[in-house]
């Protein structure tokens, strides 16, 4: 049996204490009957309401192509143009790479043709110039990079690694003069 809610006109199963929906008491039930012991792990027995899908505006359109042409005014809308231009943080200024002067350009390039010939020279004939190409070529490609200059990149890694080799060269034959 069921019985209809005198509050709400919710229909209701006869055994429930009161209402599903908005908690009247069943005015068919006695005082003395207790209700039905049931376990917490049954399933209901009132009937559970149905689930209503949400209902949504349809979304606007204010123009056609990639932005719209009469944006809201609303304060919070993303396609609120802010109200202020954007003012960089007080800790500092922005860093705006400003474009390298010919002259250090013509100066890093030829200390890298300089390490170059100095790493070759180090691995043919005189092994002590070798630290001075590694030290050269490491300085000189370190800026070329700083500086975002790409010519004389590769003459400075030449010359690093050739000033490496006949460092690597001079001391291994040192010691071995040295241990015999």
């Amino acid at each position: 049996m069921a019985y209809y809610c005198p509050n709400c006109g919710a229909l209701n199963d006869d055994a429930v204490p009161a209402c599903f929906n908005c908690g009247t008491p069943n005015p068919n039930l006695t005082a003395a009957a207790p209700p039905p012991a049931t376990s917490p792990y049954e399933a209901p027995t009132q009937p559970q309401p149905s689930y209503q899908m949400p209902s949504y505006p349809p979304p606007v359109t204010y123009g056609t192509g990639a932005f719209p042409q009469n944006p809201p005014q609303d304060p919070f809308s993303p396609l609120t143009p802010p109200t202020a231009p954007y003012t960089p943080p007080a800790y500092g200024t922005a860093w705006h790479p400003e474009p390298t002067p010919p002259a250090v350009a013509a100066r890093l390039q030829s200390q890298a043709r300089m390490a170059l010939i100095l790493g070759l020279l180090g691995v043919l004939c005189c092994g002590l110039l070798g630290p001075i190409a590694l030290a050269i070529g490491i300085q000189t490609r370190n800026d070329l990079r700083r500086l975002g200059i790409d010519e004389g990149q590769s003459m400075a890694l030449a010359g690093l690694i050739l000033g490496a080799l006949a460092t690597v060269v001079w001391l291994f034959l040192w010691l071995m003069n040295s241990l015999s």
